[in-house]
């Protein structure tokens, strides 16, 4: 039997001897393909940037959390396993994988070099790339886990200009944030908009002796702020909207310990919930929950009797 060790040093002496020297020939021409990734990277990178979510909000139970393409396959195999065996899916099969794949070279020792003189590794292969293929698809394919509820854009960039400004330096929202102006939790949902575009515009005209500095904002930033704060508060309600909880909410549900208790407590409800979830929440319980008993609204009450309510409920915190 021919010694075929042999017959390939042999066989890569003679192409080193009429070939080229690794360098510079090879270094040159990988340089040149490095650079052109780096060129065609750093183009995509300038013109069209990084796809950036939301602001992260800890409070929201709606976001769908999914990873980026390379990990559908992973997100997609996590689903097969009960939550005390994610570690299975998570640590043990990839790392028995990536085993594998270091041990390929001491267990195909074969000089054969054509897939199809090497049907059992190239079998195995083209079964895990279809395996991580047909888990991926699975994972873009597969349906959201909780509903979807789209947020005003004004808002979302109000939200981000609270953040940029610095603002919970002076208030706080949220139970975070300073002392030196008005508790942003306790005050949400007093004032109208035109009283606030007023107040951003000036502050100390219109509350005199305020501590807030005139921030000399443009008039897109003090819509996108008011909506911001306006979807936090929900806005001025009526005296009828407590009467309206009363009277369709109070049986199931209580607020600072008044109503019944086979529903959530909805005493801090504007904490968790802005007026745009809630709106959707009164009007069919069952889009945003289906296991939810509650019925809707959208049959017993009007328009403006809703949005009365969801903004009395949007201004609990």
């Amino acid at each position: 039997m021919t010694d075929w060790h042999a017959a390939y040093r042999e066989r890569y002496k003679k192409l080193k001897e009429t070939g080229k020297p690794f360098f510079p020939h090879v270094v040159f021409k990988d340089a040149l393909v490095a650079a052109a990734l780096l060129a065609a990277l750093s183009w995509l990178a300038w013109r069209y940037g990084a796809g950036l979510e939301e602001l992260a909000d800890p409070t929201d139970t709606t976001y769908n959390p999914r990873p980026e393409w390379y990990f559908l396959f992973l997100f997609q195999a996590l689903k097969f396993f009960p939550g005390q065996l994610e570690a299975v899916a998570a640590i043990l099969l990839p790392g028995l994988f990536l085993a594998a794949l270091a041990l390929l070279p001491f267990l195909d020792r074969g000089p054969a070099r054509h897939p199809a003189d090497r049907p059992w590794t190239t079998l195995a292969g083209l079964g895990a790339i279809a395996g991580f293929a047909a888990l991926t698809w699975a994972g873009y394919t597969s349906p959201m886990t909780n509903p979807i509820v789209e947020r005003d854009p004004v808002a979302l960039e109000g939200e981000r200009l609270y953040r940029k400004l610095n603002c919970n330096y002076c208030h706080t929202l949220g139970g975070r944030g300073g002392k030196l102006g008005p508790n942003l939790d306790a005050v949400l949902g007093l004032h109208d908009e035109a009283w606030l575009t007023k107040h951003f515009r000036d502050p100390q005209a219109l509350s005199p002796g305020s501590p807030m500095p005139k921030l000399n904002l443009l008039d897109d930033e003090i819509r996108a702020l008011v909506a911001y704060l306006g979807a936090l508060g929900g806005g001025p309600y009526s005296a009828e909207a407590p009467k309206l909880f009363a009277e369709h909410c109070a049986a199931c549900h209580a607020v600072k310990g008044k109503g019944g208790d086979s529903g959530p407590d909805l005493t801090l409800i504007g904490s968790a919930r802005d007026k745009i979830y809630l709106r959707r929440y009164v009007v069919d319980p069952s889009k945003l929950n289906p296991s939810s008993s509650m019925p809707g609204f959208a049959d017993q009450l009007t328009d403006s009797q809703i949005e009365d309510l969801t903004r009395y409920l949007a201004s609990l915190r």
